[in-house]
């Protein structure tokens, strides 16, 4: 007796074909650095990732801040700035000093200040720290109007959660607020259990609560391709937070 019920889909397999055609489309972008003139440009990329969307990306962290209220006036910390993918935009926004980006990898704290001088920024003055502790111990009694952490915040368990978010009420002026995106729940770390995974996993709701312990209040955007991310790259879907304190607070 046939059945009328449609074949289940090998989603294994059509996740196993995602990932090599992405793996092919890296080892093509690969051979720019062996073109002259797109050498520096992929050196850059790699150390963020993903190839090829550069410039897509830099757009989408300006837009994504700006809709949530920056201002030129406003000082902002990057939190992973790393070579300043999205950094050059914000340093070119913002009025001078406004502008603080923290790594913790010094090959990464080196390629951004090379930006900040190929792209003519030295006179907005921006500082760029070396720091594994969120800049807290070089900081000294700063406060910020923004700060933002472009996929970053799922690799911090619990314990580097609390000590972000202890940064966060430390740092933050009044009505300010942090940004940071975290994996959606159909992310595919998520949807196979066999895949080994090396993320955490976070939800608006987890991220609520806990913030709600250091008495701050979390609220979740949107999924960041609704902030002019690239809708071609599967991290799409990820979900943007944004933390602020508790308006009596």
């Amino acid at each position: 007796m046939l059945s009328s019920s449609k074949p289940v889909p090998n989603l294994n397999l059509a996740h196993s074909i995602k990932r090599a055609l992405m793996h092919s489309r890296r080892r093509a972008y690969g051979l720019r650095r062996f073109i002259p003139g797109l050498g520096e440009r992929h050196r850059l990329e790699a150390m963020v990732g993903p190839l090829g969307f550069w410039d897509d990306l830099q757009r989408y962290q300006l837009n994504a801040l700006c809709v949530a209220g920056l201002e030129q006036n406003h000082s902002l910390l990057d939190i992973g700035c790393g070579p300043l993918q999205g950094g050059v935009a914000y340093i070119r926004y913002l009025d001078a000093n406004r502008y603080i980006g923290i790594d913790i990898d010094p090959k990464r704290i080196a390629a951004a200040y090379s930006q900040i001088a190929r792209h003519g920024l030295g006179a907005k003055n921006p500082r760029i720290l070396l720091s594994g502790s969120f800049g807290d111990e070089v900081l000294q009694s700063e406060k910020f109007d923004y700060m933002w952490a472009s996929q970053i915040v799922y690799y911090f368990d619990d314990i580097m959660m609390g000590r972000l978010l202890q940064f966060i009420d430390k740092r933050l002026k009044p009505g300010g607020k942090f940004l940071g995106d975290i994996f959606s729940p159909d992310h595919y770390e998520f949807k196979y259990p066999e895949h080994p995974g090396k993320y955490i996993r976070h939800t608006p709701e987890s991220i609520q609560l806990l913030a709600k312990q250091y008495g701050l209040q979390a609220r979740c955007l949107g999924p960041i391709a609704d902030f002019q991310y690239p809708k071609r790259l599967y991290l799409r879907s990820n979900l943007l937070m944004e933390i602020m304190r508790h308006s009596n607070g």
